[in-house]
């Protein structure tokens, strides 16, 4: 998930920031939890252009219950930034259409497997003998 925000000027020198990331949540389970917000210029979120670590505890902690806008929400306030949506992640993609492979086609068997001699065609028309064959020797 992400959240789209009002576009800051951060860093040197300035860059136009547009996304918000919160990642990297490390929870003490009643307590508290650490995590790292970024700052991206666009959603392609290829380069950082700011980030830093951040705390939720105490009464924040125990607010946070189990939506995980709400810290998106503590961060804009923190840091503040205007979000104007959250983006929820992409569902997961369908597995890959994998196409079966071409059935294997085979030819069948010629004999029943058992070895055999070559086929001779006793049919077929007498081969003339060739001039060469016919001279006598001199």
């Amino acid at each position: 998930m992400f959240a789209k925000i009002q576009p800051v000027s951060v860093s040197l020198p300035p860059t136009q920031a547009s996304i918000l990331v919160v990642s990297n949540v490390g929870i003490n389970p009643g307590s508290s939890a650490n995590f790292t917000w970024t700052l991206y210029a666009d959603e392609s979120r290829l380069a950082p252009v700011a980030s830093g670590p951040l705390a939720l505890t105490g009464d924040a902690y125990a607010a946070w219950g189990t939506d995980d806008e709400y810290l998106y929400t503590y961060t804009a306030t923190a840091l503040g930034l205007t979000i104007i949506e959250i983006v929820p992640d992409a569902p997961p993609a369908p597995p890959a259409m994998v196409e079966p492979p071409p059935p294997v086609i085979t030819e069948p068997p010629l004999h029943d497997g058992a070895p055999h001699a070559p086929v001779v065609d006793d049919t077929a028309a007498p081969v003339a003998p060739s001039v060469a064959d016919s001279e006598e020797p001199k």
